[in-house]
């Protein structure tokens, strides 16, 4: 839609601006939160950054390595490659499990039951702030090509760089997404308001993951081991999905009576 900006020269992606913006209100609302809920804040989130830095390069890699069937890099350019973040591409099955991963590493180190529930409710509710700002930039970016469409709600390109000139209307499924998202963050937020409760996040991430599965079915994208059912391509994206949603609700109910 509009990919990029120039700032002085220099070409600056939309998912870049997003990432950052959105890193600053997530850092801004834990900080918040911490202080509310009477947590450390550096001693809650030091070990994030050397999670989210393996999940990238490791994603990264794997990326690299099904593009080019090459097991490692054999030339500093190739390594540059999979460090770069130009040409963005890490399969949403691998964030998935990687961030399922960091998850569980991240929540097995606490060892208090109720230092557990406060914590993951200010790192859920910092991440559902964040992507509702980064999923507007990432409709901006345009990388992730939507069906087209002739819907009144549709978006076009706003230049010629787009990816989107190959197109008249697509759907503002980013936007939507955003919109979900805050929805959502609102629904899971009113009983921790109002009844006080903690562990509120899990229906905050099964939640998310079905709208962003209602997602991919506008999303145009290799899919792979698909499976027609009423019209709707389900593939890999939707299995993994749907086994994490399974675990999670799993989780959620085996944690919602249990006592600290």
């Amino acid at each position: 839609m509009y990919p990029s900006i120039e700032l002085r020269g220099i070409n600056i992606s939309m998912m870049a601006i997003g990432i950052a913006i959105s890193f600053l209100i997530f850092i801004i609302t834990a900080r918040i939160l911490t202080q509310r809920n009477g947590q450390d804040f550096l001693k809650l989130f030091y070990r994030i950054p050397g999670r989210i830095i393996l999940s990238y390069i490791l994603g990264r890699y794997i990326s690299f390595s099904l593009e080019t069937w090459t097991y490692l890099p054999t030339s500093l350019s190739e390594l540059l490659t999979i460090l770069s973040p130009n040409n963005f591409n890490i399969h949403f099955v691998w964030i998935l499990l990687a961030s399922r991963i960091c998850i569980w590493s991240f929540f097995s180190g606490i060892k208090r039951t109720e230092n557990k529930k406060i914590r993951a409710d200010i790192l859920f509710t910092s991440l559902a702030n964040a992507i509702i700002i980064l999923w507007i930039f990432l409709t901006l970016w345009d990388t992730m090509i939507w069906n087209p469409t002739e819907n009144i709600f549709a978006i076009r390109a706003l230049t010629d760089e787009s990816a989107l000139t190959k197109f008249d209307w697509v759907y503002p499924v980013g936007l939507f997404i955003s919109c979900g998202v805050l929805a959502i963050h609102i629904l899971v937020s009113i009983p921790r308001i109002i009844f006080k409760k903690n562990w509120l996040w899990m229906r905050w991430l099964i939640g998310i993951l079905i709208v962003l599965n209602i997602a991919f079915f506008f999303q145009s994208y290799p899919r792979h081991w698909v499976i027609s059912i009423l019209g709707l391509l389900f593939d890999i994206k939707q299995y993994i999905s749907l086994i994490v949603i399974i675990h999670c609700c799993i989780t959620a109910i085996k944690w919602e009576n249990r006592k600290f």
